[in-house]
C-alpha cells in the first residue's frame, strides 16, 4: 500500500537539452509526455519520448539533475522468470526521424539519492546529454 501512495507522487519536470558537437549540426530532438516516479528508498525513474525529427542518428548518452546525485541510463528486461535492470553505459541510440519510449519495464533514467524534500507536484529538472552518432564513428 505504502509503495502505491509512494507510486502516485510523480515528479514534474522540464527537460532541458544540450548537444554536444564540433560539426554545424541543428539538434531536432522533442521531448514529450515526460513523468517521473518516487520510491521510498530514495531512487526514482524518469519516462519519457524522444522523437528526432533531423535526417542524422542522435544518441542519448547521460543526463543529471540537482535534485539526484546520479542519474543512469537502464534498461528493464526478463529473463525467464527473472526481471532485472541493465545499465547502458554507451548510450541509447534513436534513428534519424524516428523515436524511441522510455517507459515502465523498458528503457528508463533512474535517478539515484533524490533530495528527500521532494512533494508531489514539484517541478524539477533533468538535464538530457545527447550527441550526434556521426561524431562518434
Amino acid at each position: 500500500m505504502f509503495y502505491q501512495k509512494v507510486v502516485k507522487y510523480f515528479l514534474l519536470f522540464i527537460i532541458i537539452f544540450l548537444t554536444i558537437s564540433s560539426l554545424p549540426i541543428k539538434a531536432e530532438i522533442i521531448i514529450e509526455n515526460e513523468w517521473a516516479r518516487v520510491m521510498p528508498n530514495g531512487s526514482g525513474a524518469v519516462y519519457m519520448k524522444i522523437l528526432n525529427s533531423s535526417d542524422l542518428e542522435d544518441k542519448l548518452i547521460s543526463a543529471s539533475s540537482d535534485k539526484a546525485k546520479m542519474i543512469m541510463i537502464h534498461r528493464s528486461v526478463r529473463d525467464g522468470d527473472i526481471s532485472k535492470m541493465i545499465h547502458i553505459h554507451d548510450g541509447i541510440e534513436i534513428p534519424g526521424n524516428s523515436s524511441i519510449s522510455l517507459k515502465p519495464g523498458d528503457y528508463h533514467l533512474m535517478l539515484m539519492n533524490i533530495d528527500k524534500i521532494l512533494k508531489n507536484g514539484d517541478v524539477k529538472s533533468v538535464i538530457l546529454i545527447f550527441i550526434p552518432v556521426k561524431i562518434l564513428q
